[in-house]
This record gives C-alpha cells, sequence and structure tokens, in this order.
C-alpha cells in the first residue's frame, strides 16, 4: 500500500510540473552582437497603438539570453522586440506560449530563427523570401520620386516593375494562406484585400449600377476579416480598415456615418472585445472632431449603446457624464431647434429698454445669423467689419438677418462700438442680461461664435467663420431650395 501511494505521488509531482512548465508564456531571446547592459522590452499591437507588455526582460548572464515570464499566457496577437534604439522585430504569439527566437543586431528583423514556435518560423522564411522584394519596390519608389516627369515611358517602366513586383508578393501572400490556414498571418494577410465587387444585375438600371456597386462594396467592407477573431485587434491590420472605413468608404455626412457605424457594430456585436474597440474608438473621435454636424454621431452613439446598457465596460460615472454631455448638446444638434433666449435691446438700463428674442426674425427672414461677440475680442473686431460689409451688400439677395449678442458686454462700450462701426441696422442685444443662462444651452464659451438658424427655427449650421456664410447659405438654397 506504500509503494502504491508512493508511486501515484511520484505520478501526480510529474503531471503537476509538466503543467507548470507549460503554463503561462516564456519567451527566450538571444541577440547575437547585441550592446552589454542594454535592454530589450516586448511590446504589442493594439488598435492604432503599440504597447509595452509590463514584464522587462530579464537577462541570463550564464545563458547569454534575454528571458521573458508570464504567469498567464498571452492574449493571441502580433508582438514585437524592442530594442534600446526602438529597432523592432515581429513575433507572433498565439498557439506557442513556451518558444526561444535568435536574431542580430542591428538588422534585428532579418533571418530570425524560432525553436518551439512552428508558426513563428514559418512566418520568417515568409518574410525571408519576401524581404528583398520589398526592398527592390523601395528602390523603384525613390527612383521614380526623382523624375522629373511622372508621365514618361522611363516612369511608366518604373511603375510597372513595382506592380508586378507587388503582384509576386501577393501570389506568394496567397500561397502561404493556402498552406497555412489556422496561422494568424493568413487572417491578417485576408484582411488586407478588398473584397471582389461583382457588376450590377441586369434589372438594376444603368444609371444606378454604379451606385449598386459602390452599396456593395460599402456593406461588405469587412468580408474578409473574421470579425469573431479577437487576435486580429492585436495586430495593425483591423484598426487601419476601420479608419480606411470611415474616412474612405462612408460618405462623410453625419446620417451616412452614422447608418455605417450601426452596421458594423451589428457585425461585432457577438465579439465583445471587437464591439468595446469600434464603441470606443467612433465615439472618442466623434467626441473630439471639429467638424460641422458630427456632434450627432457620438450623441448617436450614447443613446443607442451606452444608455441601454450594451457599453458594459463603463462605470456609473462616466455614464452620467456621457448622459448628462448628450443633454446638453442634442438641442444644438443640426436639424434641432434650440432654447429659446430673451435679451434687452441697445437701451438695456433705460427706460426704453425691450427685450428682443433670438427667434424674432424667424417670421420675416429665411435665415437668422445668430453672433455672440464682444468689442474687446481683437478676433470679433478683425470679423466684424467683414460682417457688416457682407451684410449690406448680400441681406436682401440671401433673405437674412443678424441677432448680434455682446456676450458679457463691458457697458457703454459696446453702443459706442456699433455706432462708431454702422452696426446699428441689425439687433443688437446686451448678453449680460437673459431669461436663461443662453451661453449653456446654446455652449457659447467663447467668442465669436456663430449659428446660423432658418425660418422654422431649426440650426442648419453652428461654429463657422464670417467667411464660411455667404457660401453655406447659397450651397444650402441650391440643395434645399432649387427650381
Amino acid at each position: 500500500m506504500k509503494n502504491k501511494f508512493l508511486f501515484a505521488f511520484v505520478v501526480f509531482l510529474g503531471v503537476f510540473t509538466t503543467i507548470q512548465a507549460n503554463s503561462g508564456f516564456e519567451l527566450t531571446v538571444r541577440i547575437h552582437g547585441y550592446p552589454e547592459g542594454e535592454t530589450v522590452r516586448l511590446g504589442r499591437y493594439f488598435g492604432a497603438q503599440t504597447l509595452l507588455v509590463p514584464d522587462t526582460a530579464v537577462f541570463d548572464e550564464r545563458r547569454g539570453v534575454f528571458v521573458f515570464r508570464r504567469d498567464e499566457p498571452l492574449q493571441g496577437g502580433m508582438y514585437m522586440l524592442v530594442s534600446h534604439q526602438n529597432f523592432s522585430a515581429e513575433l507572433i504569439v498565439d498557439k506557442y506560449q513556451h518558444f526561444s527566437v535568435e536574431l542580430r543586431y542591428p538588422e534585428f528583423g532579418a533571418d530570425m530563427v524560432f525553436t518551439g514556435s512552428p508558426e513563428n518560423q514559418i512566418f520568417a522564411d515568409f518574410n525571408t523570401q519576401t524581404r528583398p522584394l520589398h526592398q527592390k519596390i523601395a528602390e523603384l519608389r525613390r527612383q521614380h520620386s526623382e523624375l522629373e516627369d511622372r508621365e514618361s515611358p522611363e516612369a511608366q517602366a518604373l511603375v510597372e516593375q513595382m506592380q508586378e513586383l507587388w503582384e509576386n508578393i501577393h501570389q506568394l501572400q496567397t500561397q502561404f494562406m493556402e498552406d497555412n490556414p489556422t496561422n494568424l498571418m493568413t487572417a491578417v494577410f485576408r484582411a488586407q484585400r478588398d473584397i471582389d465587387v461583382p457588376e450590377a444585375p441586369d434589372y438594376i438600371p444603368e444609371d444606378q449600377r454604379n451606385n449598386w456597386r459602390y452599396n456593395y462594396f460599402k456593406d461588405n467592407f469587412f468580408t474578409n476579416i473574421d470579425l469573431s477573431d479577437s487576435r486580429l485587434l492585436r495586430t495593425p491590420i483591423f484598426h487601419q480598415r476601420l479608419v480606411h472605413y470611415l474616412d474612405r468608404v462612408l460618405v462623410q455626412s453625419p446620417d451616412s456615418l452614422i447608418s455605417g457605424i450601426d452596421h458594423l457594430i451589428s457585425q461585432v456585436r457577438e465579439n465583445p472585445e471587437l464591439f468595446e474597440h469600434v464603441l470606443r474608438y467612433t465615439i472618442n473621435r466623434f467626441m473630439r472632431s471639429q467638424i460641422i454636424g458630427h456632434d450627432a454621431i457620438w450623441v448617436h452613439l450614447v443613446d443607442k449603446y451606452y444608455l441601454t446598457g450594451e457599453a458594459f465596460w463603463v462605470s456609473e460615472a462616466t455614464l452620467e457624464n456621457l448622459r448628462t454631455a448628450a443633454d446638453r448638446a442634442r438641442p444644438l444638434l443640426i436639424g434641432n431647434v434650440p432654447k429659446e433666449f430673451w435679451n434687452p435691446d441697445t437701451n438695456a438700463g433705460r427706460p426704453n429698454e425691450r427685450f428682443r428674442s433670438v427667434f424674432e426674425a424667424t417670421a420675416t427672414h429665411r435665415y437668422t445669423v445668430v453672433l455672440f461677440w464682444e468689442p474687446n475680442c481683437g478676433h470679433c473686431r478683425r470679423m466684424m467689419p467683414i460682417l457688416r460689409d457682407f451684410y449690406y451688400e448680400r441681406r436682401e439677395e440671401l433673405d437674412f438677418e443678424i441677432f448680434a449678442v455682446c456676450h458679457g458686454c463691458p457697458g457703454d462700450a459696446w453702443l459706442d462700438y456699433i455706432n462708431a462701426n454702422n452696426m446699428t441696422s441689425w439687433i443688437n442685444v446686451n448678453g449680460r442680461v437673459s431669461n436663461i443662462r443662453y451661453h449653456e444651452y446654446w455652449d457659447v464659451h467663447s467668442v465669436p461664435t456663430i449659428f446660423i438658424i432658418d425660418n422654422q427655427r431649426r440650426i442648419v449650421t453652428r461654429r463657422i467663420n464670417v467667411e464660411q456664410i455667404e457660401p453655406f447659405i447659397r450651397n444650402w438654397n441650391a440643395i434645399h431650395f432649387a427650381d
């Protein structure tokens, strides 16, 4: 009985030791010619960033190698070894979490030899094949850039040579994908490729066929990307394709961007990591955007995904801040009616003082230019003569009035300025007195700030320069009031 117990214990100890040896992550790195005393770091891709893995390599002096160890396996993706001079060499961390690599300094990424990671050695061999082709393309591109005549036969010959080399790389990638269907780089290579767009069906009218093909390309843009594969988030490719989709594929109007983002989110919703990344990136991008109308995009994302509880990673405090920001922004979205306010006219503080509504002119004019300004503001002083001249020259033709709010007016300096500069024909009001805190409801935190509202009291644009008023109104008329 005693011997049986001892045998069972030895077997258990052996199994436990094997499990320990194969758990977590361990990468051994030997760098030939690396400067003594320098360290090496392990980085990884994530979205648009390259991040350092927290652990620092330990140098094993006896073996002359750097060793990275973690108790938990690393998430699958593309990682990189980074030298003290920021040279880098890419590698894959996925199925194999215990392996070693040899490379030389300073080339770093060239001729890497892996032990214990077939997926990496296959990728390294592929890079050895394609590196000379990429180097040749770079040289041809340099020669092409130095030519004065880019349409010359010599320039065309260089372009054809580059195209041929790219086709060779494309064929090598295709062969790699066929031979290594589960390798991470197969997913990356496939994701880099645009979809094949078929010809429009016969029943589509001729004048609508290009539009049909565009919509097919847009709706199926992510077909070559496995949106169930979270490893792609830890490569450069997924974020690159996301940015390309937003910048180059979708029409740059708020409605089209909202529709396209919703379509993508519907495709990644079953993958929590990709869903979080897409939603985080898009809301942060459009909250920072200075493009007119883009605030409608992030407000939509807050309403549809955050306030409904789908953004599982968000704290209650952050959620409340988003709710407050969206509630503040919503009335100021293009097409919405902002909150009405009244201010005293140029008789402010005098017996004949009269309060004027910001919407006063909407009953008689197609547009009202709502201007927040101050006479002591340098930018305002440069802008006001331009606005004055434009007003007298174009107010009847373009059918607009100006409602000028002297924001934080310094006493009679306001009156002196508008009288001296012939600015008394439009509606002037004193912003120091109002029925509401209009600067909060209209998000006025700096001057000058310009809104244009229509005769339905709806915002048609906001935060534009004085020089943009005329072209904007003319373009808006051409779109909405063309005969």
